[in-house]
C-alpha cells in the first residue's frame, strides 16, 4: 500500500469537489473534508483492500461526515444549507469567458437543486468525484444498476431543466 500522503495527494480534490457539491459553503466543505482526512489517517489501519479499494474508503468516510452534519445541524438550527452562497472555483479565463461560465454554473447548480438528495450525492460522486457505478455502490449501499439508472435520470432531468431556464 501507498504511503498515505501519496493517497491523500491523489483523492484531496475529488473529495473536496464531493463535498463542496453537498454542502455549498467553501468553509464548511473544508472543515467536513479535515475530518474526514483526519479520521481516515487516524484509522489508515483498518482499512482493508479486499473489502475495496482507497477511493471507496475515503468517499465513504466524506460522506458519513456529511451526513453527521447535516443531522447535527437539523438538531441545532443554526443556519440553511440551502441559502449558503453556491460556490465553485471559476477558471482563469477572459471576461466573457468568464460570464459565460458563471452563467452556466449557475445554471448546473439550479438544476442540481431541483434534484432529490440521493439523486444530488449520486450526481456528485460520479461527476465531481470521479468514482464509477461500482465505487458509488459501494460507498452508497445502492445497487451498481440502481446507481446507473439513478444517474441517468437525474442527468436527464437537470438537461431538461436547463433548457427551460
Amino acid at each position: 500500500m501507498a504511503p498515505f500522503e501519496d493517497f491523500y495527494e491523489l483523492y484531496f480534490k475529488r473529495v473536496y469537489a464531493y463535498v463542496m457539491m453537498s454542502v455549498k459553503d467553501p468553509a464548511l466543505a473544508e472543515d467536513l473534508c479535515a475530518q474526514a482526512w483526519r479520521k481516515a489517517y487516524e484509522h489508515i489501519g483498518s482499512f482493508d483492500q479486499a473489502k475495496g479499494n482507497f477511493a471507496q474508503w475515503i468517499f465513504t468516510i466524506a460522506r458519513n461526515e456529511i451526513n453527521m452534519y447535516r443531522r447535527l445541524y437539523w438538531v441545532k438550527h443554526f443556519f440553511s444549507i440551502t441559502q449558503a452562497e453556491e460556490y465553485l472555483p471559476a477558471a482563469d479565463k477572459g471576461p466573457l469567458q468568464a460570464v459565460q461560465q458563471a452563467e452556466l454554473k449557475e445554471r448546473v447548480l439550479a438544476a442540481a437543486a431541483k434534484l432529490s438528495a440521493r439523486e444530488r450525492d449520486v450526481i456528485s460522486l460520479k461527476f465531481y468525484s470521479g468514482l464509477n457505478n461500482r465505487q458509488i455502490a459501494a460507498v452508497t449501499g445502492l445497487s451498481e444498476s440502481n446507481v446507473g439508472t439513478i444517474a441517468l435520470r437525474a442527468v436527464q432531468k437537470m438537461r431538461r431543466d436547463m433548457e427551460n431556464l
